[in-house]
């Protein structure tokens, strides 16, 4: 669908209102630019998006997104500043300009963040999905590439993006969801789940692997390196065990150690069984930050591994989230 987008060139007037400046690249909704308003004001991301699907999903969710950027009230949130359509088959969201790196290069440049790093920066990752939950909202596609960090007056301030697919706990339609939304080595399970009913924990799920791989710094997966199956990682994704994240880390030579007690923060954050999940990201960074904030590390020792963990991390983007999808409609094809 972004690819029919229309494409804007640097230095033209868009709606009468921004001057494009730079196109940026593809969200998961349309093509995004950097812009500015014409009246004056700080930079802002242009977002265009198509409306004109055949079910309708796209406008619902270029609503959703519009609606979410305004009512979450948070510092970590990109806020949606202004929204409009050009017809019936575009919309355009003027948004606030997140700059910095993603997390996924911000893991990948240090091989997994020191503990005073995660704690600034879980911290208000943390705070954001639990301003989202606040206000009756879940995000459902908590990833890496989703999350902005930027040098801020000497610390780092994070930016979560892409409310696209966020939806309101407890709506529900006729069908409930689309199995499939979310990218797969983030999503939680039960949303490949035809007539699934959004719910907070499934943030949580995200939020717990988002930890484990800013604290390890590598995806929790074992199958993600180029020469796995799609299907082996598929079955893993929903059947494979869950071993304890100090196990884990240590199977795939992860660089850095993970503090006391986070198996069994971790074990509760990710657990197929969402009712055992913490409620929420408020619940969960209730238990984490002391985690952070207080107790020496354990597990294997600190060290710079040869072989970069983000290069797993970078495949996967190339080829499977591409693919995320079609990895759960087979799943749900094969009956698992």
């Amino acid at each position: 669908m972004a690819s029919l987008v229309p494409r804007l060139a640097p230095g033209s007037v868009f709606a009468e209102r921004f001057r494009v400046l730079a196109y940026v690249g593809q969200g998961s909704m349309g093509s995004v630019y950097r812009a500015e308003p014409l009246d004056g004001g700080p930079l802002l991301a242009l977002k265009l998006v198509r409306l004109d699907g055949v079910d309708g999903r796209a406008a619902r969710r270029f609503e959703r997104e519009a609606e979410s950027g305004q009512r979450i009230q948070s510092p970590h949130v990109a806020r949606t500043l202004a929204s409009g359509k050009l017809g019936e088959s575009l919309g355009w969201l003027a948004m606030e300009y997140a700059s910095g790196q993603s997390l996924e290069a911000l893991v990948q440049s240090q091989g997994g963040l020191d503990r005073e790093t995660a704690l600034l920066v879980l911290g208000q990752l943390f705070g954001a999905a639990a301003a989202a939950h606040a206000v009756g909202i879940v995000h459902r596609d908590l990833k890496p590439d989703n999350i902005r960090v930027s040098d801020q007056d000497g610390g780092l301030g994070v930016k979560v993006l892409d409310f696209g697919i966020a939806k309101d706990f407890g709506v529900s339609t006729l069908s409930g969801t689309t199995p499939g939304l979310g990218t797969p080595l983030w999503t939680a399970p039960e949303q490949t789940r035809e007539g699934y009913q959004p719910v907070a924990s499934a943030d949580v799920w995200a939020l717990g692997l988002l930890a484990f791989f800013a604290l390890s710094g590598g995806v929790y997966w074992r199958h993600t390196s180029p020469t796995a199956s799609l299907a082996d990682l598929a079955l893993e994704l929903l059947r494979g065990e869950i071993v304890s994240a100090s196990q884990r880390a240590a199977e795939l030579g992860l660089p850095r150690s993970l503090p006391r007690g986070f198996d069994t923060w971790f074990a509760r954050a990710v657990n197929r069984e969402a009712s055992l999940r913490f409620t929420d990201a408020a619940e969960a960074w209730a238990a984490l930050e002391p985690l952070l904030s207080a107790s020496p590390a354990v597990g294997a020792p600190p060290h710079r591994v040869s072989v970069a963990p983000g290069i797993f991390l970078t495949a996967v983007i190339a080829g499977v989230v591409t693919m995320g999808l079609a990895i759960y409609w087979l799943l749900q094809s094969m009956r698992i």
